[in-house]
């Protein structure tokens, strides 16, 4: 979810070839899970790996994955999300999930994977990449930045977000369940366009831990991952989502500016969408993904 990091408070707090059954590979960290791993699909084919973003569990990517068994899926839920334990220490949120990420890639032997990274999983995706580029062909960035603050604030540092940070953990952290839960909902317009696409992405929410969901929004507000670009030797395709409400050129402007000199990248907007593209344009989210992986 894009629009934590982006907005004020009011929104912030906005398938073993042949079978049908799922391997789930945990990745430990401490005493629970840092990422979950679903392997579906054909383990000889083409690998693929989804990360989701904040608050939101790897079922985001299942009826894209449904239709893809001929290649070799594994679709990460990370820790506190889609009801799943905490990540013990919680923090860092993101670079543990994407070392944790690494170390299941080499695990496996996962080798030429596209990893497809959504929002904050976008960021855990090229940093994973980072860490083991013998094993990444290509980097797909779903409606992501290295630094969220600087989508909406051009010019805005860590440093300057860091008190808004501390005051988002403070106040997500300590307010009632549902207090919380009504928080969140205000953030949902800007996440998806239909009605039933912002129901599935609220069901997500209500599934997460709030204080995960509270620590990894606060690391997002205030921490600029672009340091960790200049690792990323994959080619990165963006798809970002061209908002009705805004101009083509500055949503594409505002996008490159982060990633433009750090990595080669290809930046292709995606119309008629807020940030769920996946659940807003699955036609087109489908083809840019076969696009990358199938090479046509």
């Amino acid at each position: 979810m894009l629009t934590t990091a982006l907005k004020p408070m009011s929104a912030a707090a906005a398938v073993m070839c042949g079978l049908s059954i799922a391997v789930v590979a945990p990745d430990r960290a401490g005493a629970q899970y840092r990422v979950q791993v679903s392997r579906s699909g054909d383990p000889h084919a083409a690998s693929v790996v989804y990360v989701p973003g904040l608050a939101t569990p790897g079922a985001v990517y299942d009826a894209f994955v449904s239709e893809h068994q001929g290649w070799d899926n594994h679709v990460v839920t990370l820790a506190g999300f889609g009801r799943t334990p905490a990540p013990d220490p919680l923090q860092p949120f993101v670079e543990g999930a994407a070392e944790a990420l690494a170390r299941y890639l080499d695990r496996e032997n996962i080798e030429d994977a596209v990893l497809v990274g959504h929002s904050m999983g976008a960021q855990i995706a090229l940093i994973a990449a980072g860490r083991a580029p013998e094993r990444i062909d290509h980097v797909v960035v779903v409606d992501s930045a290295p630094f969220f603050a600087g989508l909406m604030q051009p010019g805005a540092t860590a440093q300057m977000m860091a008190p808004q940070a501390a005051a988002i953990r403070e106040r997500m952290s300590a307010l009632p369940r549902e207090a919380f839960l009504d928080m969140m909902a205000q953030g949902l317009r800007v996440q998806a366009m239909s009605e039933e696409s912002r129901d599935r992405i609220m069901g997500w929410i209500a599934e997460a831990d709030q204080m995960v969901v509270a620590v990894a929004t606060a690391e997002l507000t205030a921490t600029d991952f672009t340091p960790h670009l200049a690792a990323v030797q994959a080619p990165v395709t963006l798809l970002y989502a061209e908002f009705p409400e805004m101009e083509p050129t500055q949503i594409r402007a505002r996008f490159l500016d982060q990633y433009e000199g750090e990595v080669a990248i290809e930046a292709r907007g995606v119309a008629d969408s807020r940030h769920f593209i996946m659940l807003d344009q699955p036609a087109r989210f489908a083809a840019e993904i076969e696009r990358i992986v199938e090479g046509d």
